[in-house]
């Protein structure tokens, strides 16, 4: 951390999870998007009746994750303990969309059936009508919350009066199914994505067609404006990312290639440079496999942190936090998934050279950067946890005496070359693991003390200190006072026998 007065930066803490109190919000901290990676496994929340879940979005204030299955139920999950309430059988049939109003007062859903529903903030609903015959697949409100856009499969899309219920206009010119749709921040734009591999910005006033985009070799999945209102980002089943900018849509200023198809793409609350995609790898027999998490700042074409195998499925939605520390991401796998941040020091990947793919994932996931810095010491870097303590422990012995102040002095190559200390591994999350292979190898101290360590297990414990005596109030007329409880405090069970290897009380 910085002095007072200087930019706030986290960047700077050191490699240990204790230090996970002074990891401060994403506000703090809005010029280091890369701090805000949510690349730790939080939470996995399964419904009773299990279903692949369409959509996820949490509550403007944060308190809340609501979820829409494919049995047509909402669950709301809490954002503290991450505990469903209750679930609420919302539509008769899959819910597709969900959007929250501006003003936070009111939720819209849409079911494949083509059916709206308003909803209030403790789910009460209060309208439902017959939007369009076909499946509604996206919703969206104005700036001013007076009026919202549906995108269906019937190739159009529909501006509706919101109090009224009213139809004002209907947008047409798609040629297959509206498969998304995003209304500017600010402006009067309406973006709109398609099966068939083209983007349209409307005039919801005019309903004109201001621009047409053929950029995407496949459907666009997902179209979605960036809070500062200049640019739109699109994503499609042809494993292509695309930025643009308002002022020229015509071409996009950036390409973002990745080796999946692209079904969900969010942007960071508070980093406006920053987003996340989720995406599924397809094999040569057109199946598509798990669903992995990629994080994307638009300076860089490449992904600067990926969730392999994050979901067994394809990755339907994903809704950032309003402070923007936490991510859900909903399932065809029937999960919702939470990730958090990581602590520091859990982007090194000293300890997972042994581990399967869930246990990578879920317990220290694994940086690109961190990943490229140990890639760089060749396969020396990765020896076994047991070999790399003895080493150090061999290495420390051989030093000289720690009150030396002489510096030590080493070659570049034997710094090319020399693999992570074991106490990059002792940083980690893990310690646990590392405590218990030093008890099988019987060592009884950690590389770099020249003094044994109290470890559990492995020395003697201490006897704590004996209770104070209880003090008990004055006799009247012969008698104690009585208790204002059911519970008599004179009457307590013996105390615990001590721990195996301790002497018996009184023993001296």
């Amino acid at each position: 951390m910085q002095s007072s007065g200087a930019p706030v930066s986290i960047k700077g803490l050191p490699v240990d999870p204790s230090y996970t109190v002074d990891v401060l919000p994403p506000a703090f901290v809005s010029d280091e998007p890369d701090t805000s990676f949510a690349t730790r496994f939080v939470y996995r929340a399964e419904n009773i009746i299990k279903s692949p879940v369409n959509v996820a979005r949490w509550t403007p204030e944060g308190r809340w994750l609501m979820t829409g299955s494919s049995h047509g139920e909402f669950t709301p999950w809490t954002g503290l303990n991450f505990k469903f309430g209750t679930t609420l059988t919302a539509h008769d049939t899959a819910i597709h969309a969900m959007k929250w109003s501006h003003d936070s007062q009111w939720l819209i859903s849409s079911d494949h059936e083509g059916v709206i529903k308003y909803w209030q903030p403790n789910l009460n609903n209060l309208k439902a009508f017959q939007g369009h015959k076909y499946p509604v697949r996206d919703l969206s409100f104005s700036p001013s919350d007076l009026k919202f856009v549906s995108a269906s499969d019937d190739h159009q899309l529909k501006i509706w009066d919101f109090r009224r219920l009213k139809e004002d206009m209907q947008l047409s010119g798609h040629n297959w199914d509206v498969r998304t749709v995003d209304w500017h921040p600010h402006l009067g734009m309406i973006a709109s994505g398609s099966r068939d591999k083209t983007i349209r910005v409307w005039d919801p006033r005019s309903t004109k067609c201001l621009a047409t985009i053929k950029n995407h070799g496949d459907m666009v999945t997902q179209v979605q404006w960036n809070q500062n209102g200049r640019w739109l980002l699109s994503s499609g089943r042809d494993c292509c990312i695309k930025l643009f900018d308002v002022r020229k849509l015509n071409e996009e200023v950036t390409t973002f290639v990745t080796k999946r198809q692209v079904h969900s793409i969010a942007w960071h609350p508070v980093h406006e440079t920053m987003f996340a995609s989720g995406g599924s790898l397809v094999d040569k027999n057109k199946m598509q496999s798990e669903g992995s998490i990629e994080f994307w700042v638009t300076d860089s074409t490449r992904p600067k942190a990926c969730v392999e195998g994050a979901h067994e499925s394809q990755i339907w939605s994903m809704d950032w936090h309003p402070m923007g520390h936490i991510l859900a991401t909903s399932s065809n796998d029937k999960t919702t998934k939470l990730w958090c941040r990581p602590r520091p020091g859990e982007h090194l990947p000293t300890e997972l050279g042994g581990l399967d793919v869930d246990e990578r994932i879920f317990s220290d996931p694994v940086n690109h950067d961190a990943a490229e810095q140990m890639a760089s010491h060749g396969k020396e870097a990765k020896p076994a946890i047991s070999a790399e303590l003895k080493s150090s422990t061999a290495k420390n012995a051989a030093q000289q005496s720690p009150l030396s102040n002489e510096p030590k002095t080493s070659s570049a190559a034997d710094d090319t070359h020399r693999p992570p200390t074991s106490s990059t591994s002792l940083q980690s999350a893990n310690v646990g693991r590392v405590l218990a292979k030093l008890k099988q190898d019987g060592m009884q101290c950690l590389p770099g003390l020249s003094r044994p360590l109290n470890l559990p297990g492995l020395n003697s414990l201490q006897r704590p200190p004996p209770p104070p005596p209880r003090q008990t109030g004055p006799m009247r007329n012969g008698q104690r006072p009585r208790s204002h409880s059911r519970f008599n405090p004179m009457q307590r069970s013996p105390p615990p026998p001590p721990p195996p290897g301790l002497p018996p009380s009184g023993f001296r």
